[in-house]
């Protein structure tokens, strides 16, 4: 593939994850409706860390990235292996363009919430970035299976839709 088209898939790939990353902060910060599961967000984490947690969302959000960095890292610094945390640092970690910290942080994410697309697709897209093809369709391919386990019914089925997609996108053309 030419290095400007590859670089024109990436800024695309990119794009796509400013966008899906404020959506999942949507997600992952709204207010639970009573009755509500929300194992995850908040689980093993104090009053102080769920409110740094939304902070940093907020920042995010507002793609003030150094603040959410710092808001993140309070977080982390209490709960090291909290899911959401880590999935949210490697998000402003990959906005910062520091891909091998994102790497560190979104694999943690994977590790802790195996069957979420979004920590999945943001890490094959991580991936990408730092030259590991075999890393990235790696977590293509369990993209993949979560689909065919969704058959498109599933409460994530948009999430692992416009997971892959975004992989694929970024993903280098075969030459």
């Amino acid at each position: 593939m030419p290095a400007g088209k590859f670089a024109r898939s990436l800024v695309a790939a990119c794009a796509a994850l400013a966008l899906l990353g404020a959506a999942h902060a949507q997600r992952v910060g709204h207010t639970p409706a009573p009755g509500e599961n929300t194992t995850g967000l908040s689980q093993g984490l104090g009053e102080d860390s769920t409110k740094r947690l939304n902070d940093g969302i907020e920042a995010l959000r507002a793609k003030n990235f150094l603040v959410a960095e710092s808001a993140f890292e309070d977080v982390l610094r209490h709960n090291k292996t909290n899911p959401d945390a880590n999935f949210m640092m490697g998000v402003t970690k990959m906005s910062m363009g520091k891909w091998e910290d994102a790497k560190t942080y979104l694999e943690i994410a994977v590790r802790k919430n195996p069957k979420g697309p979004d920590p999945k697709s943001r890490l094959a897209v991580t991936y990408i970035k730092l030259g590991d093809l075999d890393g990235a369709k790696k977590q293509r391919t369990e993209l993949a299976k979560l689909d065919a386990a969704c058959k498109g019914a599933c409460r994530d089925a948009k999430w692992i839709a416009d997971g892959i997609a975004m992989v694929d996108a970024a993903m280098p053309a075969k030459p």
